[in-house]
C-alpha cells in the first residue's frame, strides 16, 4: 500500500509525514527549516555585542563590585600580538625605546615597530580614574586632547609626573583608564570582564594599525 487512507489520517492517528503527499511534506520540511532559523536569528539578536562604541552603555553600579584596569604588564603583550598578526616581524618591534623631542623632552615609548621603512609607537598611558567617564576616549578620535602623562621614578622610588603636551603623529597614544573591567570577590563576570576589556583594547589597536 503506497499510501494510508484518508480515513486513518484522523485525531489521534499517528503517521508519518512520508504518508502525506510530497508536496505538502516538502512544505513542512520548509517551514520547520525558517523556524529553527528564526528562532536562531532572534537569539543572535537577543545576545547583547559589546565593543569600543558601547561599553560605557555596561557599567554595573553598585556595592560589592570591583574595578580593575588592564595594566601595562597587559597592555605590551596585546599590542605585540595584534602587530605580528598584521606581519609585523618580531624584529621590527621593540619596547620600552626612550624618544627624545627636544633638549629637555624625553618618554619611553611602550611599544614601537616599523612598517613601510618608518617608525611608529604606542603610549601606554598608565594611570586611571574615577568615576567612569566616556569622554576619557574622545583624544582617540577629536585629535585634540593628546597629551600624556608620564609618570618618572627615581631609585628612592619617588614618583614625579610630567606631562606632555605636544605627541609627534606617529606615536598613537592608549589610556589606561579607558579598559576597565568589573568583578566580584567571588570571582562572577560582569558584563565588560576582563577578556572584554582585552577585546576592546585590541580593537583599538587595530583602528590604528589598519590605517598606516
Amino acid at each position: 500500500m503506497n499510501s494510508l487512507p484518508a480515513a486513518i489520517l484522523k485525531r489521534g492517528t499517528l503517521f508519518s509525514p512520508t504518508t502525506l503527499n510530497p508536496k505538502i511534506n516538502m512544505r513542512l520540511k520548509t517551514l520547520f527549516f525558517f523556524l529553527l532559523v528564526g528562532h536562531f536569528c532572534f537569539a543572535q539578536s537577543s545576545t547583547a555585542f559589546i565593543d569600543n562604541s558601547n561599553y560605557y552603555n555596561y557599567i554595573q553600579p553598585g556595592q560589592g563590585i570591583s574595578v580593575n584596569w588592564l595594566r601595562q604588564s597587559d597592555a605590551v603583550p596585546i599590542i605585540i600580538d595584534e602587530l605580528l598578526k598584521k606581519e609585523i616581524p618580531y624584529y621590527k618591534i621593540s619596547v620600552g625605546n626612550l624618544m627624545k623631542m627636544n633638549d629637555s623632552t624625553r618618554f619611553v615609548v611602550t611599544v614601537s615597530f616599523e612598517k613601510g621603512g618608518k617608525k611608529y609607537g604606542f603610549l601606554y598611558e598608565a594611570t586611571h580614574g574615577l568615576p567612569f567617564t566616556k569622554k576619557d576616549r574622545d583624544f582617540l578620535t577629536d585629535g585634540k586632547s593628546r597629551s600624556y602623562v608620564q609618570a618618572e621614578k627615581d631609585i628612592s622610588a619617588e614618583v614625579n609626573f610630567m606631562r606632555i603636551d605636544t605627541i609627534p603623529s606617529n606615536i598613537f597614544l592608549l589610556k589606561e583608564t579607558c579598559y576597565w573591567f568589573q568583578f566580584d570577590k567571588s570571582g562572577t563576570k560582569y558584563p565588560v570582564s576582563k577578556d572584554v576589556a582585552e577585546d576592546i583594547f585590541r580593537q583599538d589597536i587595530d583602528n590604528y594599525v589598519k590605517n598606516l
